[in-house]
């Protein structure tokens, strides 16, 4: 019953700490930071409920969860017998293991899709930029984003070119080059896939947070090499001419919470001391590997 009391304990502790980030104000101080307890609660949650399950199934051969299904797989060791309770535990387990790798799957094979066909019409109607550090396209809306990919690029409008100043200008660029550096696409893969296949309130709102954390992160990056203030003044130039939706499948400068980003720019964020950093990446670590240290523990 230990495992079983663990994964559900696990499971319990997942949601409630992401119904407690959800609601974090602290998390606009250190993104990064939010960002790694995002994925520890998100690993957390799957491999609760997957193990909650299999454990639950599993639980006659008293042993952990990856024994006892090599076990019931080679008919090794004599348990009590398994029911078609116990059966259906375990079916439901690694069905739901199995739906999650697909649900991923799935998602970045789509995403690659669109992000393939829009560098290919790229290549047809963009241009470099004067200074080479972006694609150009030639139109007046105000866009500029970032297509994920090997062969992924920077890409502004001219009308981004027309609204902006120069210092305007890199520090948008620098915010685009940042999500790639930073490898983003990565980091909001897991939460994209996720709201694709549970378009429910609580999911979106998680996927919306981290995309927030993540358009926080690529701005750090940006105001530390160009300044807050002309990020946070592109930022708004962007928001007065309405910038519109990037493609499906890339990341914008613009898309996302664009007053709550221009608030924390212009603000004063006290920075949140070494030692709780160090303590909550510690948590976040266990958090993320204990619950599956239990699929291989004979014990």
């Amino acid at each position: 019953m230990i495992y079983v009391a663990h994964h559900a304990t696990t499971l319990a502790r997942a949601v409630a700490g992401a119904w407690a980030l959800t609601r974090g104000r602290w998390q606009v101080r250190a993104p990064r930071l939010a960002l790694l307890l995002w994925h520890a609660t998100a690993i957390s949650a799957v491999t609760g409920a997957v193990g909650l399950l299999l454990s639950v199934g599993l639980q006659p051969y008293r042993l952990g969860i990856g024994p006892a299904l090599g076990a019931l797989v080679t008919g090794a060791g004599r348990p009590a017998p398994l029911t078609a309770a116990h059966l259906g535990a375990v079916a439901a387990g690694l069905a739901l293991g199995a739906a999650v790798l697909a649900v991923q799957a799935s998602s970045s094979w789509r995403l690659c899709r669109q992000r393939s066909r829009h560098r290919l019409l790229l290549r047809l109607v963009g241009r470099p930029e004067p200074r080479g550090r972006a694609l150009l396209l030639d139109h007046p809306a105000a866009a500029a984003y970032w297509v994920p990919g090997p062969a992924g690029c920077v890409v502004v409008s001219t009308g981004v070119l027309d609204a902006l100043t120069e210092r305007e200008l890199a520090a948008v660029l620098a915010h685009e080059h940042a999500h790639a550096r930073g490898r983003h696409h990565l980091l909001l893969a897991p939460f994209q896939a996720l709201r694709r296949a549970l378009p429910v309130r609580p999911v979106a709102r998680a996927a919306a947070t981290v995309e927030l954390l993540v358009a926080m992160c690529a701005d750090d990056r940006a105001a530390r090499r160009h300044g807050a203030d002309p990020l946070a003044s592109a930022l708004r130039r962007f928001h007065e001419l309405g910038a519109r939706p990037a493609p499906s499948g890339t990341i914008a400068a613009a898309d996302t919470a664009i007053a709550a980003r221009i608030a924390r720019l212009r603000g004063a964020h006290p920075p949140i001391r070494r030692w709780v950093q160090c303590a909550v990446t510690l948590t976040a670590l266990a958090v993320a590997t204990t619950p599956a240290s239990l699929f291989v523990l004979p014990w």
